[in-house]
């Protein structure tokens, strides 16, 4: 396997650091959706359409997942793989065609594993951002859909010594959740350094047709973040943040019965990362950063189908990666940003099946996927020019990527031994098996491109259309998966092509003091979309003799197309009270065979009334919405959701003095009616699919 991105980051690691944080805000906004300065991230003056969840709407509710805290924004829905294993989609579009990243560093790119959002720390993030379309010509492959990169939490510097931190306190009734974290930080005019920490456990979830089995988790996590400044132009940055779950519960799947028992026994998550900026070195040379990062995730799952059988899967998947940015300035309207990256993702999966009998114990191991890499190098450049200037404004960048995916032989066993009377273990010699995927190594070259054009109409409205090319390679688990436990069997495919797509999109905006109107349009068109669909699949048995099964095979549909549209508005009535609404809608069709695709949400949004009393406390009466959604992949077994609409009230008091410290309270009920609801986007996991029943939670903070 190839290890030159970590030797990479050994050597960056020695000379790097990271961007300062942006100045934070207090404002009593739900969100903002605004230009951004993001820090390591390259999508500043582009016409993406983007949500920012800020600190103070992170704490102002409550959520069990950090999929929970986007499920109110525009255009974005929660996909279910259980309570605590939850992801996101965007404008239809899965977590296989997002790029998650933390603080810049991919986690994963388009993994099987669901878990994986839900490994960061929702108590030390700063805020959350969302690009809404094609961003493969920034961020490679993964982030055909669009990016969601959590920032955690830094320090800014000071002009002298000082000290502060914070701890805080949650509860909440629906599930018993008892949660704890802390945050401590030291600062001065050259350095800084921070670290926090936090617990959670809960028990399983209640729901208005009962307990949901199977729903309860433990997490905790703890991180560090320092900083040195050499020169007033230089820094230095070095973050590591840890992750960890176990006794993770899921409600169960399609793979097997209802009645069976899931739970992740551990998910762990470790993240390092350095950077080094240099900034105002020129009038045209206004700033390099150099980055390298590794990130690992690993879990280990325990499922029992049955009273007499016990499957032990996990896996181990390292990402490590450097990239390199230089942003230029020509005169005063013409800027250029020039890039490098390359990144190496391997993973390891593992897989036992214990089959009890009596006094006779039979252990069998296999690989759910081979070991396998996967390679990229890419180079990109986006450049921005105001031929207007405050009128009009042109966008457009270039990348190129060189992508490997080199995998290992996979057999459906490789070993087997039995255990009789608590005896030694004997191994079965010569043990039959089957050639499930060959060894080899695909290589492929990829690019994507993007035209933007923004024009002011007035000096409060804006007019942006944003055009863009962009792709997926398909993901190692896509290529080589097969997954037999007690149901139909899931299969990879290792001739998939790589996702194509054209997608647009057209913006109006308003905004004056008081109020903010924001339309999107948008229209995707892909091509070789990969979905699951029940058919043969052939492969090798033992006698090296073709078979074919039946079974959910990964597979490229021709063409398909997204269209949409989006309308969020906020008003400021006056100082105290205002009033946000949304709304979002999404079509999706696989063009061949003029059939609905699956797993897409159905018309939704969001309601919400806030009032502001002086700085002493703020509340929020809200209504999140959701129409039929008819339009399903019947094919695939999908079914039609009927809508809700569920009423939440949230309020907190302003920061109360307690000289030199102060303490903030916050409150609220989800689901104030108890309203029993389906989420279209959830698995088919388990006999109870509602979401949450009423919901009382009690949240305080005290900071110095």
């Amino acid at each position: 396997m190839t290890k030159f991105p970590f030797i990479l980051f050994v050597i960056v690691i020695l000379f790097v650091q990271p961007v300062q944080s942006e100045e934070k805000t207090d404002s009593i906004k739900l969100k903002q959706i605004n230009e951004i300065t993001v820090y390591s991230n390259l999508y500043k003056n582009l016409a993406f359409p983007m949500v920012i969840v800020d600190k103070k709407s992170l704490e102002a509710s409550s959520f069990f997942s950090p999929a929970d805290a986007l499920q109110r924004e525009t255009g974005i829905s929660i996909a279910r793989d259980g309570i605590w294993a939850s992801s996101v989609n965007i404008r239809g579009l899965s977590e296989q065609r997002l790029l998650i990243m933390v603080d810049g560093d991919r986690i994963q790119t388009a993994s099987d594993i669901a878990a994986a959002l839900s490994t960061i720390d929702l108590s030390n993030l700063e805020k959350i951002e969302v690009i809404k379309g094609a961003s493969s010509v920034l961020y490679g492959t993964g982030a055909m859909g669009g990016v969601v990169n959590f920032v955690s939490e830094r320090p800014k510097y000071s002009k002298s010594f000082i000290s502060n931190g914070n701890i805080g306190a949650e509860f909440n009734t629906v599930n018993n959740l008892w949660g704890n974290n802390a945050n401590i930080q030291f600062t001065n005019n050259q350095w800084y350094l921070s670290l926090n920490g936090s617990f959670r456990t809960a028990q399983d979830i209640k729901t208005p047709a009962g307990i949901l089995p199977h729903s309860n988790f433990n997490d905790a996590s703890w991180g560090l973040k320092a900083g040195i400044k050499y020169t007033p132009n230089q820094e230095f940055l070095v973050n590591y943040q840890h992750f960890g779950a176990w006794d993770v519960g899921l409600p169960g799947g399609r793979s097997f019965p209802s009645t069976a028992t899931a739970r992740y026994v551990g998910v762990e998550r470790n993240q390092l990362s350095g950077e080094y900026i240099i900034s105002d070195i020129n009038f045209n040379l206004r700033e390099i950063k150099i980055k390298a990062y590794t990130q690992n995730i690993s879990r280990d799952v325990e499922v029992k189908p049955s009273s007499s059988i016990v499957l032990l899967p996990g896996s181990l998947n390292k990402t490590s990666g450097a990239k390199v940015t230089s942003d230029w300035r020509f005169l005063d309207y013409q800027t250029l940003t020039l890039g490098a990256e390359g990144w190496l993702r391997d993973a390891q999966t593992y897989r036992l099946k214990v089959v009890t009998s009596d006094s006779t114990v039979l252990v069998t191991g296999d690989q759910p996927t081979p070991s396998a890499e996967m390679l990229d190098l890419g180079i990109f450049a986006h450049y921005s020019w105001k031929l207007l200037p405050r009128k009009l404004t042109l966008n457009a960048g270039l990348r190129l990527d060189y992508i490997q995916t080199k995998n290992d032989s996979s057999f459906n066993r490789i070993f087997q031994y039995k255990i009789t009377n608590n005896k030694a273990p004997v191994y079965v010699n010569n043990l039959s098996h089957s050639l499930l995927f060959a060894a080899g190594t695909k290589p492929e070259l990829s690019y994507a491109a993007h035209v933007d054009v923004v024009y002011n109409l007035s000096i409060n409205q804006q007019l942006a259309l944003s055009v863009a090319n962009s792709y997926r390679v398909p993901s190692i688990e896509e290529r080589f998966k097969y997954i037999v436990l007690t149901g139909p069997k899931l299969v990879g495919n290792p001739n998939l092509r790589p996702e194509k797509g054209t997608f647009s999109n057209l913006n109006y905006t308003i905004n004056n003091n008081r109020f903010r109107l924001k339309a999107d349009i948008y229209v995707n068109y892909l091509v070789d979309l990969i979905t699951e669909i029940y058919g043969p699949y052939t492969f090798l048995n033992e006698s090296g003799i073709s078979t074919t099964e039946q079974a959910f095979v990964n597979t490229n549909i021709n063409t398909a197309l997204f269209a949409g549209a989006e309308l969020e508005a906020k008003w400021h009535i006056d100082n105290h009270l205002s009033v946000l609404a949304n709304a979002s809608y999404t079509r999706a069709r696989d063009l061949d065979t003029q059939t609905f695709l699956p797993q897409i949400p159905p018309l939704h949004g969001f309601v919400a009334v806030n009032y502001l009393f002086e700085s002493q406390f703020e509340a929020s009466v809200s209504a999140l919405w959701a129409a039929r959604q008819a339009e399903v992949a019947s094919t695939s077994g999908e079914s039609p959701t009927d809508g809700s609409v569920i009423f939440n009230v949230d309020v907190h008091t302003g920061k109360i003095d307690l000289n030199k410290s102060f303490i903030q309270i916050y409150a609220g009920v989800n689901n104030i009616l108890n309203t029993a609801y389906f989420n279209h986007l959830s698995t088919t996991r388990g006999i109870i699919r509602q979401e949450p029943g009423r919901n009382i939670y009690l949240k305080a903070k005290f900071a110095w």
